[in-house]
């Protein structure tokens, strides 16, 4: 079927650029200082690195405020410094500067919603500009992604209303946002992804690479328009 579609928001890693985060050193790192301020992270280790932080801290904070304070302030820190010396390998996926500069001019209004920090997000559009309307990292919003906050804040900054967008992303979590809002989600293959974890993602359109996004695309009558198979 085909949907009226105004907006893209994209996320970043994994999906337009090259992944190069060490996401075991990345948790194992953050579960270390969390026993080390006292708290067993066992419970949440299979959790994404920023949720664990979240329930390590929130527990801590029950007994101790101020060592719940540090713990926030050491895993944010250790998980920076991660974040920005990956970003120094990193690059685009093939035609993806090319690809953001022809849905701009084809009238979509375009977003990249990411976990990441600031810091090392500019550190890879310094050196590889990619065209769009907003970028939100975690440090831009109070909540991020799976949490639909995230894009709710991309739509308003982009000035964008309703459900005339596509969520494109190469986890789950991106595709629980997107129909958090009601977007049409695009799920984009990756080493990573099993099967198993392809279908629990349900996306309405799947992709072998980012920039085949385009051939999925067209102008309707007087509007873009985006191909699915959502029934």
């Amino acid at each position: 079927m085909d949907l009226r579609v105004e907006t893209l928001l994209f996320d970043l890693d994994g999906t337009l650029i090259e992944p190069s985060i060490d996401f075991g050193l990345l948790q194992n790192q953050v579960l270390a200082l969390c026993r080390r301020a006292g708290i067993d992270p066992s419970p949440w280790a299979k959790l994404p690195t920023l949720e664990v932080i979240s329930h390590a801290t929130a527990q801590l904070a029950l007994t101790d405020e101020e060592a719940a304070a540090h713990l926030a302030l050491a895993t944010n820190q250790a998980i920076i410094r991660i974040e920005v010396e990956a970003a120094q390998r990193v690059a685009p996926y093939p035609g993806v500067p090319e690809m953001l500069e022809r849905l701009s001019a084809m009238g979509y209004r375009v977003g990249i919603v990411t976990r990441n920090c600031r810091q090392a997000v500019e550190a890879v559009l310094a050196r590889w500009p990619l065209t769009c309307g907003v970028l939100l990292t975690r440090d831009d919003v109070a909540r991020v992604k799976p949490d639909p906050q995230h894009l709710e804040a991309a739509l308003t900054a982009l000035g964008a209303t309703g459900t005339r967008v596509a969520m494109v992303g190469d986890h789950p979590m991106d595709m629980a946002a997107g129909r958090a809002i009601g977007a049409a989600t695009v799920l984009v293959r990756t080493e990573m992804l099993t099967e198993e974890r392809l279908r629990q993602a349900e996306p309405d359109l799947v992709l072998d690479r980012v920039t085949d996004l385009v051939h999925h695309l067209f102008q309707g009558p007087g509007h873009p328009q985006m191909r699915v198979e959502r029934g």
